[in-house]
């Protein structure tokens, strides 16, 4: 759900022949990569390259490997790899349902409380469900409140606009004890016979859209660029979502997500309609609180293990669930509520005992959404190379997008030998481009590869192409294993 541009780093280049094998020194390139930075034009600077085999104790390839650069999204395997260790791949967030008063036939007389602990994929499917189970349990009718118990973290505020002031976009949405669907509104647009029709999911009662949008002729590339989305509550909590912009007639149906309300209005606009689906009824209010003494648990609901969250997080660079994961270590490991900052703290003394720590890491929200945070390649690859040693290193591979098949790199060398070759987390901001995770040569050895480029094109398809030239490289090297 998060894009993101991601700092390269350069190769680390190695020759395995039948001869010893060549590690080369921070100041040395192998020659094809050497010539291959130079191909796509960039300076060495801001660069850096970590390549080790995983059986190996030394790096084959370390150019400016030491150099804090802007990770972009890669940053996320230090908090994902970090959770696994703390929380381990089986820890599960739950979502209680409470209620208070008594329940007479199928109606609550009395508040309903939700009491949430950073579920972090509490999708529409699994509210849903969620929801069905309340009906289940004998409740359809609620006569009373709904109350938000998002007390188990403590997130700070965010500055929507900050970060490249664009306050809609889904990437930016922070974490929540209580988050539904991710915080995201569908929109889905349709081409009429001389309009565009845009309808939203949920569907809400109080959800209202006024549709300015203007149908045009022309190609449908950077369609979402050409719209623009302003989302007002009235006074009587109606959302009032108002689009404007033009639309081209090729681009036909399209989904734009966004950010457009806060908690506990999004939980409300998914509760309504899904809960009118299920024959429910209710006429009250919808609102944060706390749960207090003197309540029944009607049931917990459980959500999937983190083994299985890690996957969305990497292949897709979710952000949000990656914020969600930071702020659950913390609560574990420090006690609630969850901060960012208890979150840092926990990872960096993990990170201390593992002996992997470095003064020049700067982690920031986790999520690799920053421009102040920094790690180094050699860094970076030290941890994949530790994570690749312990138990649950299979979990944390089958998290990485797989060349040719899935996330972030499911074009990339589709059809070539390299398919299925590469486990590799890419990043992506302006000025940076990265990746990091293994790779497979033809023989079977494995290798970590970091790059991390900070440059003023790093971003563009050149960043892309020296990405290709270093999995190409690694993938090509001879020694076996």
């Amino acid at each position: 759900m998060s894009f993101q541009y991601v700092p390269a780093t350069l190769w680390l280049f190695v020759v395995f022949i039948s001869q010893p094998l060549i590690c080369y020194a921070q100041s040395d390139l192998p020659t094809e990569l050497a010539a291959a930075i130079k191909k796509v034009g960039f300076s060495r600077d801001g660069i850096g390259l970590y390549i080790q085999n995983v059986d190996s104790s030394e790096p084959l390839v370390a150019f400016q490997a030491q150099t804090p650069l802007n990770p972009a999204s890669v940053i996320k395997l230090v908090t994902t790899a970090a959770s696994l260790s703390i929380l381990g791949p089986g820890y599960r967030w739950t979502n209680e349902i409470l209620y208070s008063g008594k329940i007479q036939g199928d109606t609550l007389n009395g508040n309903l409380y939700f009491r949430g602990n950073g579920d972090p994929y509490l999708t529409p499917e699994r509210f849903w469900r969620l929801l069905n189970r309340l009906s289940i349990y004998g409740i359809n009718n609620i006569n009373g409140d709904i109350i938000l118990d998002t007390t188990y973290f403590s997130p700070e505020p965010i500055d929507y606009n900050a970060f490249d002031n664009q306050p809609y976009r889904t990437y930016h949405v922070g974490p929540n004890a209580v988050l539904v669907g991710f915080q995201a509104t569908e929109f889905h647009f349709a081409v009429t016979n001389q309009s565009v029709n845009i309808t939203s999911f949920p569907n809400s009662p109080k959800l209202r859209i006024i549709n300015n949008v203007k149908l045009t002729k022309g190609g449908c590339g950077s369609w979402q660029k050409r719209l623009t989305i302003n989302p007002q509550t009235t006074e009587r909590g109606i959302l009032i979502v108002t689009f404007s912009g033009r639309y081209a007639r090729a681009c036909n149906k399209r989904t734009l997500y966004r950010r457009v309300t806060e908690t506990p209005d999004h939980f409300q606009h998914f509760f309504l309609p899904l809960w009118k689906q299920l024959g429910g009824k209710f006429k009250g209010a919808i609102k944060q609180g706390e749960v207090p003494k003197n309540t029944t648990l009607a049931f917990e609901d459980e959500s999937i293990s983190l083994g299985e969250a890690i996957r969305y997080i990497n292949k897709f660079s979710n952000n949000v669930m990656t914020r969600q994961v930071l702020l659950s270590i913390g609560a574990k490991s420090l006690g609630p509520p969850g901060t960012t900052a208890k979150g840092l703290k926990a990872v960096k003394t993990w990170l201390k005992q593992q002996q992997l720590d470095s003064a020049h890491l700067k982690l920031d929200n986790g999520s690799g959404l920053s421009r102040d945070a920094r790690i180094s390649a050699e860094q970076l690859g030290k941890i994949l190379h530790f994570v690749y040693q312990q138990g649950y290193m299979p979990e944390f591979i089958a998290s990485l997008p797989v060349s040719g098949s899935d996330g972030e790199m499911a074009k990339r060398f589709l059809g070539e030998p390299l398919e299925g070759h590469a486990h590799m987390k890419t990043g992506l901001l302006d000025f940076v481009q990265t990746m990091a995770g293994y790779v497979t040569t033809a023989k079977g050895a494995r290798y970590v590869v970091v790059l991390l480029i900070n440059n003023s094109r790093a971003h563009t398809k050149a960043g892309k192409k020296l990405q290709d030239k270093v999995i190409r490289w690694t993938y090509n090297q001879k020694r076996e294993q």
